[in-house]
């Protein structure tokens, strides 16, 4: 009977052995997928803050500076805006047609993670005066970032979400 048992235990052991290894493995994983979502999560906030601050700069080069170089803006007009420096020049006629001091709120609603891809969804607004007048802009935002070869992130696309 000794010989019929050992054999079933020593399997036992082996698969037992197997299982806590999964799940350590398991368990190892979701700490660096929660780890990268958190890092993820930091440089988003790190951009949106520079986003809020370049508006009340009133610089447009901090904005373009947080876009990769093939990087591209969405406007709610239909409007495609490509690349940094495109960015860069349709953040100065944004920025030239209101007086300064501009006030922008940035809240981040979700961001998930694939890789070195995060995808953020938001709700922003613009309190600002133009020609003397306030003025307010708010709504909601869809962005994609990516992690660069230099372990930064930058924004791909940038996209307000029609209020329609």
């Amino acid at each position: 009977m000794n010989r019929f048992f050992a054999p079933i235990v020593t399997i036992l052991v082996f698969a037992a052995a197997a299982i806590a290894q999964n799940q350590a493995q398991a368990a190892a994983t979701a700490a660096a997928s929660t780890d990268a979502l958190t890092e993820a999560r930091r440089a988003i906030e790190k951009g949106n803050a520079q986003w809020v601050e370049a508006w009340a700069k009133g610089d447009p080069s901090m904005i373009a500076s947080l876009f990769a170089e093939d990087g591209v803006m969405l406007a709610r007009n239909g409007k495609l805006i490509k690349g940094r420096q495109g960015i860069l020049e349709r953040q100065k006629t944004a920025m030239s047609g209101v007086e300064p001091g501009v006030k922008v709120t940035v809240t981040t609603v979700d961001v998930w993670l694939d890789g070195d891809t995060a995808y953020e969804t938001g709700k922003y607004k613009y309190e600002y005066k133009e020609k003397g007048k306030p003025g307010v802009d708010e709504g909601r935002y869809v962005t994609m970032w990516k992690r660069q070869k230099d372990g930064s992130w930058k924004l791909v696309m940038d996209m307000g979400v029609p209020q329609d």
